[in-house]
């Protein structure tokens, strides 16, 4: 289910993305929904790795570091290869991007050949410090977890205040860690925890759109400084990233719902990478033919489900060819 979730948080964050940075609905109750929706979705990625590490940071499901590389890496270098392959190609093509040799190195370093790619090499590191990571995630008592946890929140929010988290591929899963370690602890303490939960969530949406509201306004849309509370290590989600797993955690769904996460859950990787270029040729399409498809109020809704349509189906097929198997 929290795989699940957030892959389709992912997807609409992308389209409530593009409708915040229009100009032209700046101000209105469109942009407005716009701004909530991005804001109530940006737990996504950090939700990913806190996923990642509640099922990974267990030293006893690690016999060795190389079995686990291996298997790790088995599944998700083809996929990091194929993926830039294919959006460096997108970006040539359908953008007419002059790229070059210099450029693509440069992209590939960064661990951005495409918007969304960095989550690949992000999960990438994660994976070389996992063994390591475990053990010491399990000689640690759950008090002194937290407060590992605490510092490197810390840590990380400073960092992103001063605007000092421009990192390389080797380096991006660095302050992601907080979320790694968070994950859990998550599972270990807080999911046994009663507490506040959802009203913590609640307020951290809340704030999260509010103060956005507020800075563009102040600021505009070309300000970094505008959209700050949309960031991975915002202190508004950082706290909705953790109470929304918890939520998550606690929740109780039917086996209806349960059901159709356990289909959907194989594809999500695929859905990820993919997404993007679905989206694209949409708003080429809308851009040809139906411009006011453009409207928040129809190209969100629209959108989000035409593209989990096309999106879930184009992987479940490439899941049945052998070697597309291997990258989705």
């Amino acid at each position: 289910m929290i795989r699940v979730s957030a892959c389709l948080a992912v997807v609409l964050l992308h389209l409530a993305a593009t409708a915040v940075m229009q100009p032209d609905q700046l101000g209105t109750v469109s942009w407005h929904l716009a701004n909530l929706i991005d804001s109530a979705t940006r737990w996504c990625v950090p939700v990913f790795v806190m996923l990642s590490g509640a099922l990974l940071l267990d030293a006893t499901k690690h016999s060795s570091p190389r079995e686990f590389w291996t298997k790790r890496m088995n599944r998700l270098l083809p996929a990091l290869l194929f993926w830039s392959a294919v959006y460096l190609a997108w970006r040539a093509f359908f953008w007419n991007q002059p790229l070059t040799v210099n450029s693509i190195t440069q992209d590939l370093i960064a661990g951005r050949p495409y918007i969304h790619l960095y989550f690949l090499f992000l999960i990438a590191g994660l994976y070389l410090v996992t063994p390591f990571l475990a053990t010491a995630a399990h000689n640690l008592e759950s008090q002194h977890l937290g407060q590992a946890i605490l510092v490197m929140a810390a840590l990380a929010l400073g960092a992103n205040l001063a605007d000092f988290l421009a990192t390389s591929a080797f380096t991006l899963f660095v302050p992601y860690l907080v979320y790694y370690f968070a994950g859990l602890y998550c599972v270990r303490v807080l999911r046994h925890s009663p507490g506040p939960y959802g009203l913590f969530l609640a307020g951290a949406i809340a704030m999260t759109t509010l103060l956005t509201a507020f800075l563009v306004s102040a600021k505009g849309l070309d300000d970094r400084w505008s959209f700050y509370f949309y960031e991975d290590f915002s202190p508004t989600i950082m706290v909705m990233a953790v109470t929304l797993f918890v939520v998550l955690l606690r929740a109780s769904f039917s086996p209806a719902i349960q059901s159709v996460a356990q289909r959907l859950a194989p594809w999500t990787l695929g859905v990820y990478v993919a997404h993007p270029i679905v989206v694209e040729l949409l708003r080429n399409l809308y851009h040809t033919t139906m411009p006011t498809m453009f409207r928040p109020l129809y190209y969100i809704p629209v959108t989000f489900a035409a593209t989990l349509a096309l999106t879930f189906t184009a992987v479940a097929l490439m899941q049945k060819v052998p070697f597309l198997r291997r990258v989705v």
